[in-house]
């Protein structure tokens, strides 16, 4: 479990206004909250803001000022629509025995038999999970091996084993599957399709030979 170092400054002030001139100086406004108590305002370098984000830490101990580094995750991160700039940022604070229910990304590892061997194709599921679980169990992100599906397989949320989390997701919640390739799918119903035809002519030409 990784645990960063995050430096921040106390915000005195805040609005749009605030928050604009802090982008244009190369800062990312934010806020610091704990369950029964008051929020902090902070603003920290994005460039720091960055490169933390790069490492993807389990947890951040977030240093505002002179003050001491309070542990804390990320909660929300708001993004410009169009640039995808980050315009704000959310950090939980915790305390130590408390559980912590958060979103993790989810990442696929390994090719599958299935997309390998017989050209299926590789579907996420879902790209995040929401667990409940101890600061010192937060992973960076459920990594699941995929390398042994083949064409029809699929990993379900109550296949997977991580005895220190809790799932809030349903069990039958598809994380990843190997499907048929497309092109094959259409096929198949194409030729469904003209199966049917062809059955339906028959039975017209029946019906017409008997009247």
């Amino acid at each position: 479990m990784e645990n960063i170092l995050l430096a921040a400054k106390l915000r005195t002030s805040s609005g749009k206004g605030v928050a604009r001139q802090l982008r244009m100086k190369g800062r990312v406004p934010g806020v610091f909250y704990l369950k029964n108590e008051e929020n902090i305002p902070f603003d920290v370098e994005r460039y720091d803001l960055l490169k933390l984000l790069r490492a993807r830490p389990s947890l951040i101990n977030l240093e505002i000022g002179d003050q001491d580094p309070r542990e804390c995750v990320f909660r929300e991160m708001q993004l410009d629509p169009v640039n995808e700039e980050i315009l704000h940022i959310d950090l939980m604070g915790f305390k130590r025995g408390q559980k912590l229910t958060i979103t993790v990304p989810v990442r696929l590892i390994g090719v599958p038999k299935g997309v390998k061997n017989e050209g299926g194709i590789l579907q996420h599921g879902t790209t995040e999970l929401e667990i409940e679980c101890m600061p010192r169990h937060i992973p960076s992100s459920i990594n699941l091996d995929v390398s042994e599906l083949i064409i029809g397989d699929a990993i379900h949320i109550g296949d997977l084993d991580y005895p220190n989390f809790k799932f809030f997701a349903d069990e039958q919640v598809v994380v990843a599957m190997v499907s048929e390739p497309a092109l094959l799918k259409e096929d198949i119903e194409e030729e469904e399709e003209e199966e049917g035809d062809e059955e339906a002519t028959e039975s017209s030409e029946e019906e017409t030979d008997k009247g």
